[in-house]
């Protein structure tokens, strides 16, 4: 899954391994379950961290550096991503307009794709705003 999305097989392999495992695990226990090198799971481990998937955490007297999921619910990351969304339909809109003068032709190809990125954005907004409000009524219910 991680593939079709663009990114390193091994990122995926180390959220399958943390999501099973359901507990941190340090570096040197990802590359051995993993049968992959330390650097590779170093690599990988901290690109994942610094998108906010992982967490890095550590131990009172332990070098190591662990990492466990992030716990992001779906609603964080439909949020997230409708905000994502949403900067970059504004910084195309930026573009197009300076285009206008040059190429007519390409703004408005650009313009096409920040309507999609708008449109987009504004679905997911909507999903969040949803997926918020199922999960009040969930605990709202218990």
């Amino acid at each position: 899954m991680a593939q079709e999305r663009g990114e390193p097989r091994i990122s995926g392999r180390i959220l399958g391994l943390l999501t099973v495992e359901g507990r941190e695990l340090n570096l040197v226990q990802i590359s051995e379950r993993l049968e992959i090198s330390r650097a590779s799971a170093s690599t990988n481990a901290r690109d994942l961290a610094r998108k906010g998937i992982l967490k890095l955490t550590t131990r009172t007297g332990d070098r190591q550096d662990y990492y466990q999921l992030a716990g992001l619910s779906p609603l964080d990351v439909v949020g997230d991503l409708a905000a994502q969304f949403e900067r970059q339909a504004r910084s195309i809109k930026g573009c197009v307009e300076d285009m206008r003068a040059e190429d007519s032709a390409a703004a408005q190809r650009a313009a096409a794709v920040q309507s999609f990125l708008e449109k987009s954005a504004d679905i997911l907004a909507h999903w969040a705003k949803a997926l918020g409000e199922a999960e009040d009524h969930e605990k709202d219910g218990k």
